[in-house]
């Protein structure tokens, strides 16, 4: 049987980077294919050894080296601070792989990954913004550039994350670009950018996630046990405009709200906001079926809340202009209310006003898409 390497963002204590991976894997071997994610660790991930070759098409700047170091440190600092919590964490994050996912050996650098000798019949970069030209790192491993030459080599959702990539590095672009054989991506930007860059059509098509049904998902999830309803509120960071909505519908609906946070550090006040801080993807997935509205600033936060056909609000800055993800999305299933920028006015009157038939017929249509490309580029 032929054998499919997927290679993605895993291992970086993210609900949303985890379960895409998961669900690429997870459809390909429903699907017939015998396939495993190879395990190139991201270079936010602590154990990445970074060297000259892995050197980002942009030079980072002071203030993001500055950021991925805060981050890397505020992980440490919470696993520190809270031991017991990190380690009950991770044991969830790392069990639900070693459950349901098939994974390769560890490579920890760049030069791992291209002096190793695969043989997989056909390589997938997947999804997530693993071609975000702002990326701390090479992403020429997701362009499939270590793959051999006569490869099958296929994108399947993968994303730039932006608007628009300077043309400076369209060369650059064009040459990875033209090493796949196939090649779609997430967000209609995407598909605009590639044709800028290479003159060639790509494919529009789903999240990962999006191509398991939601009793797919609810199959491996770890049931939320809450008899009460309760206001999800997934938002990476402290966010006063998210906080301030979900206390307006607190008030609404009597609802209490329950956070699930990035790491073990808590952000809220726990007499206002119950924060659960060591769940791992499968007990992520319990609480998003039992929730009863979700705030989110995540775009798999959105994306669930669609499988589960949760009332929900997205939250996005107002400083910038790099929704591209989460705009492409609300413009495919109709929903641009949903999608809103901090200082926004809500209506909470149509709190619950969504017609989920008319969503699952819109993405239904999408999702036939996205399998048919998968099919074709395998076959």
């Amino acid at each position: 049987m032929k054998k499919i390497g997927i290679i993605t963002i895993l291992n970086v204590n993210n609900y949303g980077a985890e379960l895409q991976a998961f669900a690429l894997h997870h459809k390909l071997k429903k699907m017939g294919y015998e396939n495993e994610i190879i395990n190139y660790l991201y270079y936010k991930n602590p154990e990445y050894k970074s060297e000259r070759l892995s050197d980002p098409l942009i030079k980072t700047s002071g203030k993001n080296k500055l950021k991925d170091l805060v981050l890397k440190w505020l992980d440490k600092y919470s696993s520190f601070k809270y031991p017991e919590l990190a380690k009950v964490r991770k044991q969830r994050f790392d069990g639900f792989h070693q459950k349901y996912t098939a994974v390769s050996k560890v490579y920890k650098s760049y030069s791992e990954l291209y002096n190793a000798a695969l043989d997989y019949d056909t390589y997938i970069v997947g999804s997530d913004q693993v071609w975000n030209p702002n990326n701390g790192t090479n992403i020429a491993p997701y362009f499939l550039t270590f793959a051999p030459k006569d490869a099958n080599k296929v994108s399947y959702a993968s994303s730039f994350g932006v608007g628009s990539v300077n043309s400076a590095y369209y060369p650059k672009y064009k040459d990875w670009l033209n090493n796949l054989t196939h090649t779609s991506t997430r967000e209609a930007d995407g598909v605009r950018i590639i044709k800028e860059v290479t003159g060639k059509d790509a494919v529009h098509v789903v999240d990962p996630t999006l191509l398991l049904s939601k009793e797919d998902w609810q199959e491996i999830m770890v049931p939320y046990e809450e008899k009460d309803p309760y206001i999800l509120f997934f938002i990476f960071k402290k966010n006063k405009y998210a906080e301030n909505l979900a206390y307006e519908i607190q008030r609404k609906t009597g609802y209490k709200i329950i956070r699930v946070c990035k790491n073990e550090m808590p952000l809220e006040p726990d007499d206002k906001i119950l924060n659960i801080r060591d769940y791992g993807p499968a007990e992520f997935l319990g609480l998003y079926n039992g929730a009863s509205v979700v705030l989110t600033t995540s775009f798999h936060g959105s994306i669930f809340s669609l499988i589960f056909e949760k009332p929900f609000y997205t939250i996005t800055p107002a400083s910038k202009n790099n929704n591209s993800r989460q705009e492409s999305l609300m413009n495919v299933v109709g929903l641009q209310e949903r999608l809103l920028r901090e200082g926004d006015d809500v209506d909470l009157d149509k709190l619950t006003d969504i017609d989920f038939e008319s969503v699952k017929g819109k993405l239904s249509k999408q999702i036939d898409i996205s399998a048919e490309f998968l099919n074709q580029s395998l076959n």
